[in-house]
């Protein structure tokens, strides 16, 4: 039989364990600490395990322990407990396991105050008779506070009567509101530690390390006295850190509210024993969007500037700056019977269209076409007086002002406005309107009441006594067409949406801008016009005057032309639920460029119209005003052309009467959506007609006799979506 060869003989082991034999020998010591340092290990093992065995089992009732704080937070704040496993380790102390508090007595509307994965309790002996809690420490904890003023002040008083040297909150997340108001909403895991240290508590936070570039970071630390909660001071430092995570706190540091912004910067507070304090820091905000304070339909968007602020007892400052602004507002507060406030503004805006480029209406997404230099200083103090609530006092000035938007059209203007102590307003202005040279005169005395509203809440009421001038050199009218045209989109859609939304009417009197402005004002605004155009190219009609008064809940507004009777009358009573209102429009031989209406499909353009156009309705808005609304006029239109050559031929009229000028008129009368024609008149050189029409479904049917062309007769004319069926 063959046996493998082996790989080693006998020589060559014996040869082996002799060398290793030597190694032991000369290291023998090494190997004999090693297993002695291992046998001491294992024994400290064995001891460490069975130490904690004994203190599990004999000196630690875990059972006890969970009854104890089940009933403890029952008995306490008053709230449901649901505890996981109750377990205990030398290392860490007592644990808890999935720690949840209701929010309610039990857990039905699975509501949660507090969701903890773990929480461990460090004792400070474990063989005396009354060990106390050294240290806590709670992981991943969920917090959600809602008016639990009670709650945080048990809490505050529990644990300035403990012994509790140290508490730690790891990768924590709190949601505390208070009202509808949300203080904080921390969205990261933050870690927390309160430590006590010569009869101070000293606190520290951070959300990760704060190096870390274009993270979100949060750090700070502080103190505050043991048993003085209102003794304390603490830093904080932001990085990139979304409003969003404490809007209240960001509100407040800002003045006012924000929508959204990210902050980086740094702020220390204070306040000492004898009760005063101090709020100072640097904060620089991006991407920051927020509405207008009292203008809530334009909203601020992507704003980056730098804000130093300094608040102390009675005087908060803040001071905003970027490139192109520069402003600070001083708050005072005047303690006594009644708190009073002064508020200072002073500001420098060096260039407006960087800013106005920011600003955007919030329906419509329109920026604000404002250009030029602002600069002024306000002075706003309330004296106590009902009736003289606040005095006003200050200047403001602007300089290149421009406002570049096809409905109006304003450049090279100029603004100074002077307000004394005594509420007397003085406002100059001159500029360019639609490339004109124009200025405006204005003279006011204000004063601002004290009212109460049913909630409590007060409320200031403008009185104003105005007298002013308005002064343009020349003036296109159909400049005006595109304001109009935009006025008359808004109108037809607002009214749409009360029709499709079935919006009810809102009284007018208890709208804001007749409480606030118009139920005490008193104005007298005088227009005057050297030269009116009726379009590019036409004559100069010569002057036209006009005046705007509002007095008594009455609204006046008279502008006409002096060299012929052409007339625009508006007036209303608006100190009522429904306000009333009149619209007169009296034309006399007015020049004409464009189409004035489409007849079954044609446009009719005339060269001149003659027209006594008066509108009569009541109502809070215009829907209302336009369902209620009483219309009638007389028409007269002259040398008037007919365009639509293709359509006019389609229809069968006579190639000859389209080339000819026509004279049209007639009366209408519109009631409850019908509209009625009658003595209508159409006259050429080969054409007189004579009949009426009506409009009862949304087209138009005439009727017509007389002579048209060579054929004489009766005729109608129905029309429909593109041109009339004629018969």
């Amino acid at each position: 039989m063959k046996f493998p060869i082996a790989l080693l003989s006998d020589e060559d082991l014996r040869a082996y364990f002799s060398i290793f034999l030597s190694i032991l020998r000369k290291h023998q010591k090494t190997i004999y600490s090693f297993l002695a340092l291992g046998g001491v290990f294992f024994l400290l093992s064995l001891i460490y395990i069975g130490f904690e065995y004994f203190l599990k089992t004999k000196r630690i009732p875990l059972v006890s322990v969970r009854a104890i704080v089940t009933e403890t937070i029952n008995k306490e704040i008053g709230k449901a407990v649901d505890l996981g496993v109750v377990d205990f380790s030398l290392r860490e102390g007592l644990i808890l396991e999935d720690l949840v508090i209701s929010r309610e007595e039990d857990f039905s509307f699975n509501a949660h105050l507090l969701k903890v994965k773990k929480v461990t309790f460090r004792l400070s002996s474990y063989f005396t008779n009354n060990p106390y809690v050294e240290r806590i420490d709670f992981f991943s904890p969920n917090l959600v506070l809602e008016n639990d003023e009670e709650l945080e002040k048990k809490l505050i008083e529990y644990f300035q009567n403990t012994k509790i040297k140290e508490v730690i909150f790891h990768d924590t997340r709190i949601n505390y509101k208070k009202g509808n108001s949300t203080i904080l909403n921390w969205r990261e895991g933050w870690d927390i530690s309160f430590r006590r240290k010569n009869d101070k508590i000293f606190v520290s936070y951070d959300n990760g390390w704060f190096w870390v570039p274009n993270a979100t970071r949060v750090k700070g630390e502080g103190y505050f006295a043991e048993g003085k909660f209102n003794e304390y001071k603490f830093e904080f430092f932001w990085k990139n850190y979304p409003s969003e995570e404490a809007p209240l706190l960001v509100n407040y540091l800002f003045g006012t509210n924000l929508q959204s912004s990210v902050l980086s910067g740094e702020a220390v507070t204070e306040k000492t024993s004898d009760g005063s304090y101090m709020i100072k820091g640097d904060v620089e905000y991006e991407n920051t969007n927020f509405y207008l304070p009292w203008i809530n339909s334009y909203l601020v968007k992507g704003l980056r500037f730098n804000e130093k602020f300094l608040f102390q007892e009675n005087k908060e400052t803040r001071e905003y700056s970027s490139y192109d602004f520069q402003i600070k507002v001083e708050d005072i507060v005047t303690p006594g019977k009644e708190i009073l406030l002064q508020k200072n503004i002073l500001f420098d805006v060096a260039e407006l269209e960087p800013l106005a480029e920011l600003l955007q209406d919030s329906q419509t997404g329109d920026k604000v076409p404002l250009s030029g230099k602002l600069r002024g200083n306000l002075e706003i103090k309330e004296t106590g007086e009902k009736n003289k609530w606040f005095k006003v006092a200050g200047e403001v000035a602007g300089d290149s002002l421009s406002w570049n938007s096809p409905l109006l059209l304003i450049r090279n203007a100029s603004l100074n406005l002077r307000l004394t102590e005594d509420n007397n307003l003085n406002l100059q202005a001159k500029g360019e309107i639609f490339g004109k040279p124009a200025g405006l005169e204005l003279l006011s005395q204000l004063d601002w009441t004290r009212q109460k509203k049913t909630d409590g809440s007060f409320y200031y009421p403008l009185y104003s006594k105005s007298k002013g001038n308005l002064q343009i050199q020349d003036l296109v009218a159909n400049n005006l067409s595109e304001l109009f045209q935009s006025w008359k989109k808004e109108t037809n859609e607002e009214i749409k949406e009360r029709q499709e939304k079935l919006i009810p009417e809102e009284y007018f009197y208890q709208k804001k801008i007749y409480k606030y402005f118009l139920e005490s004002m008193n104005l007298d605004l005088g227009l005057k016009i050297s030269s009116f155009y009726p379009y590019d190219g036409a004559a100069d009609q010569g002057e036209a005057k006009g005046s705007f008064v509002i007095k008594d809940g009455r609204l006046n507004f008279v502008f006409g032309l002096e060299k012929s009777a052409s007339k625009l009358n508006i007036s209303s009573y608006f100190a009522t639920k429904t306000p009333n209102f009149s619209f007169g429009l009296l034309l006399d031989r007015y020049p004409w460029s464009e189409s004035w209406m489409k007849v079954c499909g044609l446009l009719l353009k005339p060269r001149l119209v003659s027209m006594d156009y008066s509108f009569a309705s009541q109502g809070s808005d215009y829907y209302t005003l336009s369902k209620d609304g009483r219309i009638n006029y007389y028409l007269k239109l002259e040398n008037a052309i007919w365009e639509g050559e293709e359509l006019w031929f389609k229809m069968n009229l006579p190639d000859s009467l389209y080339k000819e000028s026509y004279t049209i008129e007639f009366n209408l009368d519109h009631y409850f959506e019908s509209d009625y024609i009658r003595n209508l008149s159409v006259i050429s050189t080969s054409t007189d007609l004579k009949g009426y029409g009506q409009n009862k479904s949304g087209f138009f049917q005439y009727s017509f006799y007389g002579l048209m062309g060579e054929n004489r007769g009766n005729w109608s004319f129905t029309e429909d979506d593109t041109r009339c069926v004629i018969k």
